[in-house]
């Protein structure tokens, strides 16, 4: 099974510097479930390949992850990920094949590449909700919002999931319109501006995001994480 699989390289291989798969705000401590399929992840060469309580312990770890900060990440503290795992002094002996799977990357937390896909496809789904609603609110109050940063968040989350699935099907219609809707949300807030001095960011920012449109172009993203999954899906 792929999707469960591990798509980079082990974590402990030395030397090695990976950036974050999620972005750093990735907050989904308010979504309260982790949608996993069930036949794939039971058969899956990771999953077969623990003992039992080497599943115990990953598994829990999976679970803990997605209410972390950014989400689908861990602390690189052995005394956490003992007490996380649930298998108390066992979990010495069976660290290093459980964490086989997950990738340590620059800012020191572990992530492993399935939470992190659903986890880009439900924060683009709490950024797309949070665009609408400041849209609602600028209707109802007759009053211009800054949501640059939001879609500067929403473009940094297109980017990381384009690269770990690009086939996902949020690309290929919820984020899609979500675009849509962002370049309609800026040009209101231009519009509502009258003279705001931040327009041309604003206006950058709508051409960024129409570059990305079409679905089927790359977003392009220079580091050694695109090299890599790059390099895994080619062999």
């Amino acid at each position: 099974m792929k999707d469960i699989s591990p798509l980079i390289v082990p974590p402990l291989v030395p030397n090695l510097v990976v950036p974050p798969l999620v972005p750093p705000k990735c907050d989904l401590t308010s979504f309260h479930f982790l949608a996993i399929e069930v036949n794939n992840f039971l058969s899956s060469l990771e999953w077969i390949s623990f003992n039992y309580v080497e599943k115990v312990a990953f598994f829990n770890l999976l679970l803990k992850s997605w209410h972390q900060i950014p989400c689908s990440s861990l602390p690189n503290d052995d005394v956490l990920l003992k007490h996380f795992s649930g298998v108390g002094q066992k979990w010495g002996k069976i660290k290093e094949n459980v964490l086989s799977g997950w990738v340590l990357a620059s800012d020191g937390r572990y992530y492993h590449p399935y939470v992190a896909k659903r986890a880009l496809e439900a924060w683009l789904i709490k950024l797309n909700a949070s665009l609408d609603a400041n849209k609602g609110n600028e209707k109802r109050w007759n009053v211009s919002i800054d949501s640059s940063e939001l879609l500067a968040d929403l473009e940094e989350a297109l980017q990381c999931l384009k690269i770990l699935n690009p086939t996902s099907k949020t690309l290929e219609s919820h984020v899609l319109k979500a675009i849509v809707r962002a370049n309609k949300h800026i040009d209101n807030y231009v519009n509502l501006s009258r003279g705001d001095p931040n327009i041309n960011k604003h206006n950058q920012t709508k051409k960024i995001l129409n570059k990305k449109e079409d679905i089927n172009a790359s977003w392009e993203r220079n580091d050694l994480t695109s090299q890599i999954l790059e390099s895994k899906r080619k062999n």
